[in-house]
């Protein structure tokens, strides 16, 4: 069985990151343990910074089974005034080779239409005193190197074929070294060791990366679309149910959700007493595309009471729509789930508590960023992390708490008093707040 974990996150020039680094209380010992992380702070202040640096991970380790193009630079990304970024993700692998410490960086630019990579390193180095890193793949605007063979050192049909792939792979706005042209080049050069070691990132840890960010989750809160998240054991992914209204989907999404369902009903009523969904199928139709398409409607049922899942509160529908990754995250050692703003509209009891289960019993890891505090009187300090006001250093751990300290008012002090090494809160003033409104008041009449 292969397990991978992430280690280390390093950011650079991104969004309002100069420079962050998180590193997460995993090892090879603590493999089949959970690992929960919480990031906090106030806003605008680097939280969905890391979750972007997820997504853009996993839009570059894809190329193998999928064409997904970096962002566009209406995301804008990049720091303001700077032409480049970075990240930086450490992995522990372990599958039947051996253990391994994985390294993947990248260096993004974007030109007028999206981001693109400028440079990309994927090494390793095994698990073992003494061992040193290896360099699989380098890959700058300058030069193409597979393990110590630079372009120079290949013969021409290579250095075509390499070539003709990274324009190929910079034109598509995808990352060189997953793009699926490269991998017969991989196979002639690269040992069964480590052609394993990028599959393991392509296929095995992608496969099971989630990353539900507030792009996602947006269409719930207007209220139109729902998007469930699903890690089922042959299906991965997400599919949007429309809240308007009865939906219309292909069959296989149709079952793919009865399947989401069933699996989110188990675990639902335990979380709200007395709340199941049922699946209420109205008819059979032809699609648009001539595909064979089912319209149905989900209900909210509690007890004999049944009405459309959308009268159900933001915060329930939250929980529902990503209950599939969750449940996950408790099961699966390898699954890696990241939630932007885990928190909102859940009440903070709940949270506490499902973050507590995952936290004692569960297998993966969750990573999610949060402003309720009830989570700091729950997670080990070591699982927490807080954004500064130092764009230098963004993320980092509270200092002076010893095991018996509650983290919430440590925190809470630290806003107040400082004491950290870095200021964790920009200041604000009662008297000013009240001053602004008073002249904004004025102004407007």
């Amino acid at each position: 069985m292969t397990i991978i974990k992430i280690k280390k996150i390093k950011i650079q020039n991104l969004r309002n990151v100069r420079h962050g680094e998180i590193i997460l209380a995993v090892n090879f010992e603590t493999f089949f343990k959970p690992n929960v992380v919480g990031l906090y702070g106030q806003n605008g202040s680097g939280k969905t910074t890391i979750v972007d640096a997820f997504g853009l991970l996993k839009a570059l380790i894809s190329g193998w089974i999928a064409e997904i193009k970096l962002p566009s630079q209406e995301k804008k990304l990049i720091m303001a005034g700077e032409d480049m970024a970075s990240i930086e993700f450490e992995f522990l692998v372990e599958n039947q080779f051996g253990t391994f410490f994985l390294n993947y960086y990248v260096e993004l630019q974007e030109d007028q239409n999206r981001l693109y990579t400028t440079v990309e390193r994927l090494a390793y180095r095994e698990n073992e005193k003494g061992k040193r890193s290896k360099i699989l793949i380098n890959v700058t605007e300058e030069d193409i190197q597979l393990r110590k063979a630079n372009l120079s050192d290949m013969n021409e049909k290579t250095r075509i074929q390499l070539l003709v792939t990274h324009q190929l792979a910079k034109k598509q706005y995808m990352s060189f070294i997953f793009h699926k042209d490269l991998k017969p080049l991989l196979q002639d050069r690269l040992s069964e060791l480590e052609m394993q070691l990028i599959h393991n990132l392509a296929i095995d840890f992608n496969r099971d990366l989630h990353v539900v960010n507030n792009q996602n989750i947006a269409p719930l809160y207007e209220e139109r679309s729902m998007p469930f998240s699903i890690h089922l054991e042959k299906t991965r992914g997400s599919i949007p149910y429309n809240l308007k209204g009865p939906a219309l989907l292909p069959e296989d999404a149709f079952y793919v959700l009865c399947e989401v369902i069933e699996q989110s009903n188990q675990v639902l009523s335990a979380i709200i007493p007395g709340l199941s969904i049922k699946i209420n199928v109205l008819t059979k139709q032809t699609m648009d595309n001539g595909e064979k398409g089912i319209r149905f409607e989900f209900l909210s049922q509690r007890g004999e009471r049944e009405l459309p899942l959308r009268t159900e509160s933001e915060g329930i529908l939250k929980i529902i729509s990503v209950l599939s990754v969750l449940i996950a995250v408790y099961n699966n050692p390898n699954a890696c789930v990241v939630i932007d703003e885990l928190d909102s509209g859940v009440f903070e009891y709940l949270l506490g508590e499902l973050l507590t289960v995952i936290d004692e019993d569960g297998k993966g890891q969750l990573i999610f960023t949060s402003h309720n505090l009830r989570v700091l009187e729950v997670l080990a300090i070591k699982n927490l992390w807080f954004t500064t006001t130092n764009e230098d250093r963004r993320y980092v751990q509270l200092k002076g708490i010893k095991e018996v300290n509650n983290a919430r008012d440590v925190y809470l002090r630290a806003i107040q008093l400082g004491g950290q090494d870095e200021e964790i809160y920009k200041e604000t003033k009662i008297f000013k707040i009240k001053r602004a409104f008073r002249k904004a008041g004025v102004q407007h009449d």
